[in-house]
């Protein structure tokens, strides 16, 4: 007696996979120079508005306390690193990748599945 399995295997899932190699490449260097762009921001802006704020702001142009510009400094510092967060999390799900609309009505028409 000789067992058979009930499970066939199935190709359907690798089609709407399949992309562009040239596509592939374009659409990680996009993604990989964002991601390179905010984490500079991320590390020099607050860094570059502490030091401003306090030297610049508070210390020379309000007079405040150099031990009062400190914490003023650092809530400076906190709210442009939200700042850039924030601006991150726009584009990211702003982004707009060519061919990726295809390849989730590709997805879609495989599944049989509609809006």
């Amino acid at each position: 007696m000789q067992r058979t399995s009930a499970i066939q295997p199935t190709n359907t899932a690798e089609a709407p996979v399949q992309y562009e190699d040239n596509y592939n490449e374009s659409a990680v260097w996009i993604v990989f120079g964002k991601m390179l762009f905010f984490t500079l921001l991320m590390t020099i802006a607050p860094l570059a508005s502490f030091f401003i704020a306090k030297d610049y702001v508070f210390e020379g142009f309000f007079n405040v306390s150099s031990r009062n510009s400190y914490t003023y400094s650092a809530v400076v510092a906190v709210i442009v690193v939200h700042i850039v967060l924030i601006t991150f999390l726009f584009v990211a799900f702003r982004e707009n990748i060519p061919g990726s609309k295809r390849s989730i009505e590709a997805t879609k028409e495989s599944t049989g599945k509609k809006d």
